[in-house]
């Protein structure tokens, strides 16, 4: 799209309608006061009283500009620093017109490109050249470069709303096959938590039978242990006992006593069935192992080790060791080989289980995601949709700082550190007055700062021919002000704005 944008017919419109006014004001008797608006110039009709521009004062037309302050809003002394409040203003002929405060004319400093604030000084020995015509040339170089950048980026800015608008479309369409495949994997769910409880029910009763089979076992070796039949186990009884013959002797020695009785000197059921029937259990269970697999106690494959008793190596033999083996869940052990089926089967139906609900907790975030991303605010023609979630990063002296667009804004010391958030997408809002819509972003809600309030931060959006972060400042501690470029703000009317900026700044 061609951009039509002349400061030369501008100018000829100034120069013809400054043209006419001058007349009117001559053929109507009229002086040009020092310092006002050509449009201002029949408010101050010569040889008439003059009444303050606020109305509460009608003063001599001879008290105008006379370096002396009568009017309460300064209106009669435009062209003086008599006033404090006072503005002056710069016609600036062939270039932009400016106000400057009263305060600067005749200061010696040129503030108006065509020396007008100066007056006083100029007349004596023109110390203010006129300078507006090489300004006007330099601002049309410049208003054609950004008129050309608006240009190229405007283009970019319709694929953007393209690109924008398709992608949309795409997480649209997402949202009824993912609710199906919630349902689906929802019921699917259901079916496995059933399988999971009644496989964990069946689990729990046929343990607590292997529980009651052990308990029974353990006093029928109790029974056997205590052959005076005085309901204890003595060290007598052990030392007769062949079981306790750990490396086969033909003695139970004292250590070996030692290490079943802990240095008790009897042993009544209760101990039994808490501390000393594991220990039997393990020394018979090592006995059965050893004479099935023809193995020597002491070289026991950590094969073996690994599958039957959960122990861990990174040596292919291990030395056989009682406290090591006893380490592990001994009853689990020792389960049957129906019980083991059984729990395995429990153990399978609960990984099911939690796989499937962790494929219905996934679901549910895709869905969470596409909605939660569809009902942000991404320009009045969806011209941002494009870069929802996309990431840069600037990098100074200190920190790394990452803008994530729509999402959040984070900050990490380059020495090390943890990563703090400073705000997470909040909204649009208008950091300048009366600029253009969709020009600032807020993210709010940071992490705690000196534990008083929450970070936040403004990024400011200028054009730009692709998606940049340029800077990071802090405007108070805390409270963080980005500027960041991208073609999406590249709206050909916003160049108004920018004319009326540059003017306000000369």
């Amino acid at each position: 799209m061609e951009i039509i944008y002349n400061l030369d017919i501008v100018l000829i419109i100034n120069l013809l309608i400054h043209s006419i006014i001058l007349t009117k004001c001559s053929v109507r008797n009229f002086e040009i006061i020092k310092g006002i608006p050509i449009k201002n110039a029949k408010l101050y009709a010569y040889g008439e009283d003059f009444t303050c521009l606020d109305g509460t004062l009608t003063i001599p037309f001879s008290y105008i500009n006379d370096d002396y302050c009568d009017c309460i809003d300064s209106s009669d002394e435009p062209g003086t620093s008599a006033c404090p409040n006072g503005t002056f203003y710069c016609t600036n002929k062939g270039h932009f017109p400016l106000v400057v405060p009263s305060s600067r004319v005749n200061d010696g400093i040129c503030d108006c490109c065509d020396g007008s604030d100066e007056w006083a000084n100029n007349v004596q020995k023109d110390a203010c050249p006129n300078t507006c015509k090489n300004l006007s040339h330099a601002s049309r170089i410049e208003a054609k470069k950004i008129d050309d950048l608006f240009a190229l980026g405007f283009e970019i800015r319709k694929q953007l709303i393209a690109k924008g608008k398709y992608l949309l479309s795409q997480k649209q369409d997402k949202i009824i096959p993912l609710m199906a495949k919630i349902k689906d994997a929802q019921f699917k769910r259901s079916i496995l938590f059933n399988d999971k409880e009644v496989a964990k029910e069946k689990e729990d009763k046929t343990i607590e039978e292997e529980k009651s089979n052990q308990q029974n076992k353990a006093i029928k070796i109790f029974n056997e242990i205590d052959t005076n039949k005085n309901n204890k186990i003595e060290v007598e009884e052990v030392i007769a006992y062949s079981i306790f013959d750990q490396n086969k002797d033909g003695v139970v020695s004292q250590d070996e006593v030692n290490y079943f009785m802990e240095n008790k000197k009897e042993f009544d059921l209760k101990d039994f069935l808490s501390n000393g029937w594991n220990r039997v259990n393990l020394l018979i269970f090592t006995k059965s192992f050893d004479e099935k697999q023809h193995l020597d106690k002491k070289n026991i494959k950590k094969e073996f080790l690994n599958q039957d008793f959960n122990y861990n190596s990174e040596n292919e033999t291990e030395i056989y060791n009682i406290e090591d083996i006893e380490a592990v869940r001994l009853n689990k052990l020792l389960y049957t080989e129906k019980t083991k089926i059984i729990i395995d089967e429990s153990k399978k139906a609960q990984v099911l289980f939690k796989e499937a609900d962790q494929t219905v907790k996934d679901l549910q975030k895709q869905l969470y995601d596409v909605r939660k991303s569809l009902s942000k605010n991404f320009g009045s023609e969806d011209e941002f949709a494009a870069l929802d979630g996309q990431c840069y990063e600037l990098t100074n002296d200190e920190y790394v700082y990452k803008l994530c667009l729509f999402e959040k804004i984070t900050q990490r010391p380059i020495k090390g550190g943890p990563e703090v958030i400073l705000g997470v997408w909040k909204g649009w809002t208008n950091f300048i007055n009366d600029e253009p819509q969709y020009h600032t972003m807020l993210y709010d809600r940071g992490q705690y700062c000196l534990n008083h309030y929450q970070r936040f931060a403004y990024v400011h959006l200028s054009c730009g021919l692709e998606p940049k972060l340029i800077s990071v400042s802090e405007l108070n501690r805390c409270e963080y002000i980005m500027e960041f470029e991208l073609p999406s703000v590249c709206v050909i009317q916003d160049i108004k704005y920018l004319r009326k900026l540059e003017r306000e700044e000369l």
